[in-house]
């Protein structure tokens, strides 16, 4: 399972890569950023969620946390610093999600609205066993109002469907439903938006 993470990409590079999510093929540059905010609160949200990446990754937590706040108020998205997301997140609804500072998430992954990802409890030390925070591979897809609660590993090209709670790992490809989550059926390796399967050599 393929885990793409942000290091090594600047701001402007991530910023980048969310937009050709949204307009696959075209040149991207921040007049279009800027076109695109205008739109669609997606962008909004991934300009705030870089942003606040890379401010916590430069140990200014204090803005990473004002970054979130700001968040919260633009596009009722919470994400708490200390997360991580690849290249290429789409996140065409953003209002209502919220994920935790453990997250770890691959690229080209897309979230639908209204989904959460953290721990199991709250109230337990997250670094215990059986504790912890999800990690999306890269090409998944989160469909609304998903749950992913602790540990889990949502694997390459998997597809969680809409109000599902996750508790156990979910394979490549696989497509789950329900709660708890279980596999229904397979899907093929294309991201939304494209028709062509993913050269995963």
């Amino acid at each position: 399972m393929a885990l793409t993470t942000s290091e090594g990409h600047t701001f402007t590079q991530l910023v980048f890569s969310d937009l050709e999510r949204y307009r696959p093929g075209q040149t991207p540059s921040w007049p279009r950023v800027l076109m695109r905010c205008a739109s669609n609160p997606g962008m909004v949200a991934s300009i705030v969620l870089r942003a606040q990446q890379k401010a916590y990754a430069a140990g200014r937590v204090r803005l990473a946390f004002l970054l979130r706040s700001l968040g919260m108020f633009l596009v009722s998205a919470d994400f708490v610093p200390g997360m991580d997301v690849g290249p290429g997140l789409l996140m065409p609804h953003p209002n209502g999600v919220v994920i935790g500072n453990g997250l770890r998430v691959g690229a080209n992954v897309t979230f639908g609205g209204g989904i959460t990802a953290g721990v199991k409890q709250p109230d337990v030390d997250p670094d215990e066993e059986g504790q912890g925070f999800p990690t999306i591979c890269d090409g998944a897809i989160i469909l609304a109002n998903a749950v992913l609660a602790g540990p889990v590993t949502i694997g390459s090209y998997a597809q969680v469907g809409a109000n599902s709670v996750v508790l156990s790992d979910v394979a490549e490809c696989a497509v789950v439903f329900g709660v708890p989550a279980r596999k229904i059926a397979e899907r093929k390796p294309v991201l939304p938006g494209s028709y062509e399967e993913v050269d995963r050599a």
